[in-house]
């Protein structure tokens, strides 16, 4: 743009001398008198110089710019504050002086350029603080993702940014107060159910061994495995945080998950040697508590074997099918048509809750009258 106002500014100026010279060669031709001809060089503040010796000086000096017409070419020169317009040789040793000299000058494109600069620069800031808030905004919806469920949200602003913040925070307060209400039930029927349980099995010890007492001793054993349950969801659903992982050895957990079903360790067959694994160690050991328990309730032989590679975990038995999509059995209070005596449908339910919030999935697959059950890290 400074080189197109420059080079127009410039052509301005040939015109303008052009023009002049015009006039002498009008003069010369007879077309117009000496005396207007001075008239109109005095209105454009330009002088006729009949100085020889001025004429060479400037001649000597390199031209600024020239302009050609049909009997020769017109060039303008610079000297002190003065601008010189030397005519053609066929109008004789003619000098036109300049006596008001206005150079050229374009900065006011550089001063239209840093405007438009701090312009954009002002809407930047405008736009950036407007959407500071929204930032804010997907910050701590991102931590309510991850379980920190006491965020406020509120805003005390005055803008469409402030009216979401605000909705958002009472619909915050909705979810955390019924994930109050939930907790508070599920602890309160598990401490007011076991009082029952464990008084009615205390008064089944003191009845006569019949039919009665073996189906109330069922009762009283479901009802207990039920709740086992029941505490189970309430720990994993009350990790609202984010887990506090560590790494641990597959063989410790798999050792805490042997207890939890009175097993002996050995009696699980597996590849782990040194295999370490990044989880919570309470909500993990479930998930190999819960696996393990399944493989062998539902297993051909009662027995199940447990391989580890650097991505995935196999839990192997021999058996059938599963009749449905696994999607199917990992919904609460479902489950096989097999031996459901000691299932409450809540096993795979479990698993599939802590390795969503370890970021691991579980998948299944059938392989030459095996199942795998397999917890993809």
């Amino acid at each position: 743009m400074q080189k197109h106002e420059y080079s127009s500014e410039k052509e301005k100026l040939r015109e303008h001398y052009h023009h002049m010279a015009m006039k002498i060669m009008k003069w010369k031709m007879g077309t117009l008198e000496y005396s207007e001809l001075i008239a109109k060089l005095k209105k454009d503040n330009v002088t006729l110089i009949n100085d020889a010796k001025l004429h060479q000086e400037i001649r000597k000096l390199v031209s600024t710019q020239e302009s050609s017409c049909s009997v020769g070419d017109f060039y303008i020169y610079e000297q002190e504050s003065f601008r010189y317009v030397i005519i053609p040789p066929i109008f004789g040793e003619i000098l036109l002086k300049d006596e008001k000299i206005n150079p050229i000058d374009v900065s006011y494109v550089w001063w239209l350029y840093g405007a438009f600069l701090l312009i954009i620069l002002l809407l930047y800031i405008s736009i950036a603080i407007s959407l500071y808030p929204l930032k804010q905004l997907q910050q701590l919806i991102h931590q309510f993702g991850e379980g920190a469920i006491d965020i406020d949200f509120s805003s005390s602003r005055h803008d469409e940014i402030a009216d979401v913040s605000n909705e958002f925070n009472k619909t915050a307060r909705k979810i955390h107060n019924l994930l109050d209400a939930r907790k508070i039930f599920l602890r309160n029927i598990t401490h007011e159910l076991k009082t029952p349980i464990t008084s009615g099995k205390l008064a089944l010890e003191l009845l006569e061994n019949s039919k009665s007492k073996d189906v109330l001793n069922n009762v009283f054993t479901r009802l207990e495995l039920l709740l086992k349950e029941f505490v189970e969801i309430e720990k994993i659903t009350a990790t609202n945080n984010v887990l506090e992982k560590k790494p641990y050895p597959l063989t410790d957990i798999l050792d805490q998950a042997c207890d939890m079903l009175f097993l002996e360790p050995n009696s699980i067959k597996n590849n782990f040697q040194n295999n370490v694994l990044e989880v919570n160690f309470e909500l993990f050991t479930f998930v190999f508590k819960n696996l393990i328990d399944n493989g062998i309730k539902y297993s051909d032989d009662n027995d199940i074997y447990i391989e580890c590679d650097n991505k995935q975990i196999n839990f192997i038995t021999k058996g059938k099918e599963i009749e449905k999509p696994l999607e199917y059995y990992i919904e609460a209070f479902t489950k096989s048509e097999k031996k459901t005596s000691q299932s409450f449908g809540l096993g795979l339910y479990v698993v599939h809750a802590i390795l969503e919030k370890h970021d691991f999935t579980l998948t299944y697959s059938h392989i030459n009258g095996y199942n795998f059950f397999t917890i993809n890290k």
